[in-house]
């Protein structure tokens, strides 16, 4: 699976990622992952083309010092469709982005 991935955290910086997360994103029904929506903007012609299969969402992991992001953008509704794939050049940076505004919204040491 490809993902991007911030290791080596601190626990003190875990909580204050589990807190942020079970705040801001929805649940996966897992423990400790959390699904972010991609932005309507932001989806592939495949994925506009199958609204009824969104939200298109990713995976995001908290491990036991780590924050994975899957880069598989996936579709909610749908296990297997044409409208599922890894993250396009413009949602790859998007998700760079929402990693970087994490890091400096809670100060993260990295």
């Amino acid at each position: 699976m490809r993902s991007i991935v911030i290791d080596e955290l601190r626990p003190p910086d875990m909580e204050k990622l589990i807190g942020h997360l079970e705040a801001t994103l929805g649940s996966s029904g897992l423990p400790d992952v959390f699904w972010l929506q991609v932005p309507e903007d932001l989806l592939t012609p495949a994925q506009r083309e199958h609204p009824d299969c969104g939200p298109h969402r990713v995976a995001v992991v908290l491990e036991l010092d780590s924050l994975k992001l899957e880069l598989l953008v996936r579709a909610s509704q749908s296990l297997r469709c044409s409208c599922t794939g890894y993250a396009d050049d413009s949602q790859r940076e998007w998700l760079i982005a929402y990693v970087d505004q994490l890091i400096e919204q809670l100060e993260l040491q990295t």
